[in-house]
């Protein structure tokens, strides 16, 4: 009996586990720029952008330490934040990547390789 609980509790943590990071991937286009509960600034970085390379697909973006180089692929979620207008959040395209708007860029594989594809890249939208 006891070993059928253990088999019950090993099977609901993990079953929790992969079901909690597969919630965060489906809303993390609802979470506004910094704000992603253990991803915003440790495993992404949040600045400015200063290029836009439409035929290379990678972007600068430049924050307190220095520039930092995203690639983009067909797998990279862009978002639109448009939180700081009282609006809901949209998809966005490459596109609507241009100089001086401020992103996160959440990489693929969190190594601080420059120029790692990025897995999402959400855009901030303020109306000014």
């Amino acid at each position: 009996m006891l070993r059928l609980y253990i088999v019950l509790f090993v099977t609901v943590s993990v079953l929790g586990g992969v079901s909690s990071a597969h919630c965060q991937k489906m809303t993390e286009i609802f979470i506004p720029i910094g704000q992603s509960p253990g991803l915003s600034g440790k495993y992404s970085i949040i600045g400015k952008i200063e290029t836009v390379n439409s035929q290379g697909q990678t972007i600068t973006i430049v924050d307190p330490s220095g520039s930092h180089i995203a690639r983009i692929t067909e797998r990279t979620k862009i978002w639109l934040d448009k939180s700081k207008l009282g609006l809901s959040n949209q998809k966005g395209s490459f596109a609507d990547l241009r100089k001086g708007l401020t992103v996160e860029v959440n990489y693929e594989k969190p190594s601080g390789k420059e120029g790692a594809e990025a897995e999402w890249i959400k855009v901030e939208i303020s109306g000014g």
